[in-house]
């Protein structure tokens, strides 16, 4: 259990990132288009920029539809800092947690 715990830690912190990349793409595109900070639903942005990407979710996680949809409503800045802070936070806590069984 340890070493999954681990490899998710590190899987969380090491995703950071890739979140932070997401963050500068959408920046970009609210900067560089008619998209104000809160009209940029995470909804708009995967279907305009990674369309297959919704459409892999909604094709394989169709019980799950309802909550996807009720989570893209949500403007898409707003989401991938939320989403960055937890899972950065989850992994350092993670590994902590880790750390300190190996330890005693």
């Amino acid at each position: 259990m340890n070493k999954f715990l681990l490899g998710f830690a590190y899987f969380c912190i090491y995703t950071t990132p890739i979140q932070a990349g997401f963050l500068l793409w959408i920046v970009w595109i609210i900067f560089s288009t008619d998209y104000s900070i809160l009209s940029l639903s995470t909804d708009e942005f995967l279907t305009d920029n990674l369309f297959i990407i919704k459409e892999l979710v909604f094709k394989y996680l169709w019980p799950l539809k309802s909550i996807y949809q009720f989570i893209w409503q949500i403007p898409a800045i707003i989401w991938i800092i939320i989403k960055a802070m937890i899972s950065t936070w989850l992994g350092f806590y993670l590994l902590k947690i880790v750390k300190k069984r190996n330890i005693e």
